[in-house]
């Protein structure tokens, strides 16, 4: 026999509690009533708990609860096995790691916005199967589709700007990276979530988001960052001096392309989510825009199941309650005769 809420059984020490509380409660009715009666008014009013039928009825009160309490917590035995099917698409999130990601328009930084944003997206990802992608100069998988949200956690929240070669922001080598580790399927939607400020160097995304649009793979683009003033990129030394990225001795502002993300989710008959500075919610988002995708069969297994049995007990519990009920709080009392006086 086992349990599907154990803890639920810690009820059971209220039991001695509660068949107190009822001694307790007999004894303050007594001692209120002996205020307003005699000793033997006293017994025929509020008898005390001392015959059988009162200790009885405390007795079914506290075995109906605590029969209840055992149905509470569900207990099971008896195993079948029960065929499970799970089905879902195959998605690739695109996660840009380059220096630009660091630039502090979205709180606290564009990188950690977006991992935040992952985050929220894979609540909405029942059953799918979800990659991650890594990309800077080079787009390196970081893990291959899995329904493993727990490694996938793992892995995103020790994605930095380390997790990538840099030298730039390759999105098209990242889009074709995913479409290299996604193998053509016809049975389910395939799916690629590109979060990124939109910068390019070239590495002809136009193209990539093509092929992209030729397998029926959809690309969702999220572009963080401010359009018009953009942002410098904040650098620390090894000390924590603060400084900001420079090149040929200019400050570099980093601006979210627009143009570029539109082009993308156009051609894919995707989406583009102008997240810019603003607070979305990326599973929201998800939701409204691929709602109807197809998921085909990821896996089909037999798992083990204990069959509950927990309705047995609450017949019994609410029985033992309603016998409480039903038995009288003291013995009946033989009525004396009195004799008619004239007056």
């Amino acid at each position: 026999m086992s349990f599907e809420s154990p803890r639920l059984l810690l009820l059971l020490w209220m039991l001695p509690a509660v068949g107190g509380l009822v001694v307790y409660a007999n004894r303050r009715r007594r001692a209120a009533a002996h205020r307003f009666a005699g000793d033997v008014m006293l017994h025929r009013l509020v008898p005390t708990m001392a015959n059988a039928r009162s200790w009885g009825k405390l007795a079914v009160l506290l075995v109906g609860l605590g029969i209840l309490i055992f149905a509470a917590a569900r207990p099971r035995w008896g195993v079948y096995f029960e065929d499970v099917q799970t089905r879902g698409v195959d998605m690739f999130v695109l996660l840009d790691v380059s220096r630009s990601m660091l630039a502090e328009d979205v709180a606290p930084n564009r990188l950690e916005r977006a991992k935040s944003d992952i985050r929220d997206l894979l609540q909405y990802l029942k059953g799918d199967r979800v990659g991650l992608i890594a990309f800077a100069g080079a787009a390196v998988v970081q893990t291959p589709l899995t329904t493993d949200q727990g490694f996938f956690q793992l892995v995103l929240d020790e994605t930095d700007v380390d997790s990538a070669p840099r030298g730039g922001s390759l999105i098209g080598d990242a889009i074709r990276k995913a479409l290299e580790a996604m193998e053509p399927r016809h049975d389910r939607d395939q799916v690629i979530v590109l979060i990124t400020d939109g910068e390019d160097h070239d590495s002809f995304p136009a193209e990539a988001a093509k092929a992209a649009a030729e397998r029926d793979v959809k690309v969702i683009c999220v572009g963080l960052g401010d359009t018009e003033e953009g942002m410098r990129i904040p650098m620390r030394d090894e000390s924590g001096q603060l400084s900001y990225m420079k090149h040929d001795g200019q400050e570099v502002w980093s601006k979210m392309d627009e143009k570029l993300l539109k082009e993308i989710a156009l051609t894919t008959n995707g989406a583009y989510i102008p997240a810019k500075t603003r607070a979305y919610d990326l599973g929201q988002v998800y939701s409204q825009h691929l709602a109807g995708l197809t998921r085909g069969e990821i896996n089909a297994e037999k798992r083990k199941r204990y069959r509950e049995r927990f309705q047995l007990f609450v017949v019994l519990g609410l029985a033992a309650l309603l016998l409480e009920m039903v038995i009288p709080r003291y013995p009946r009392q033989r009525q004396d005769s009195y004799s008619l006086v004239d007056v």
